[in-house]
């Protein structure tokens, strides 16, 4: 579902291409080289609008809007990779007819000219790209998740179950959210573990979509149905891009509740 939101710059990549060629024999470079230049340039301005001031989902939260948050989070980055795909397609396109117009002497100036014109906004968009990496490291670094108790339990609707509680301190200068920023993985016996609705931990159910402000610890709770009550259960929970924060757990189960 996420590469949905590079198509539209594939796109773009693809149609400059073929105007690239469609192009080649063109008696005017110059012309074409700077209409390309002034082009890419904006692309790269709107794209680094987005990257410096992400346009944020504001609506209401909880599990209702869940699926209205990651339309939003999808729009909002096709429009971040679309015009970055505008800015590399047309940025090379001004390259190939900057480089045709240095070759022609009376248009070496001019060429030059949309060459650097070209480019000069691709510095920033690399600087750009190489901060929000580090910063992306830094930022997931200091998200920190314990599990710090596993019972047996039992649910009406799902049978024999776990329940899980998680620590997650958010040691980072924005709201972060258990769902981008925790990676779980619940199995027995090789099979992942589906999660179950608990009745004792019900004032949870939103507690993994809900969030976690700065220099804030956050107590999440999770159910997880059990395939069988004789088979050990492995729990795997490390924030997203880093070393396992919390090594691999394994709870045996029982026959009955705990």
């Amino acid at each position: 579902m996420g590469l949905i939101v590079f198509v539209p710059a594939v796109m773009f990549f693809i149609a400059m291409i073929i105007v690239i060629i469609k192009l080649r024999k063109t008696k005017h470079p110059v012309k074409v080289a700077r209409v390309f230049a002034v082009i890419s340039v904006i692309a790269g301005v709107i794209y680094l609008i987005f990257a410096f001031f992400p346009f944020e989902y504001k609506g209401p939260g909880g599990i209702d809007y869940i699926g209205q948050a990651i339309v939003w989070a999808l729009m909002v980055n096709a429009l971040l990779y679309t015009s970055l795909g505008i800015y590399i397609s047309f940025a090379i396109a001004a390259t190939v007819y900057a480089i045709k117009a240095v070759k022609k002497k009376e248009n070496r100036k001019s060429g030059v000219i949309s060459l650097i014109m070209s480019w000069v906004i691709g510095l920033f968009i690399i600087g750009m790209i190489l901060t929000n990496v580090v910063s992306n490291q830094v930022h997931m670094r200091n998200i920190k998740v314990k599990v710090t108790d596993v019972v047996q339990t039992t649910s009406k609707s799902d049978g024999p179950s776990i329940a899980v509680t998680i620590e997650l301190t958010n040691n980072t200068k924005r709201d972060i959210y258990y769902l981008g920023s925790v990676y779980d993985e619940v199995t027995q016996g090789d099979k992942e573990l589906r999660h179950a609705y608990i009745d004792q931990i019900k004032e949870y159910n939103d507690s993994d979509i809900d969030a976690v402000k700065p220099g804030e610890t956050r107590i999440i709770k999770k159910g997880f149905k059990l395939n069988n009550t004789t088979e050990p259960v492995k729990l795997y929970f490390s924030n997203y891009g880093q070393s396992i924060t919390y090594e691999e757990y394994t709870f045996i189960p029982h026959d009955g509740e705990s």
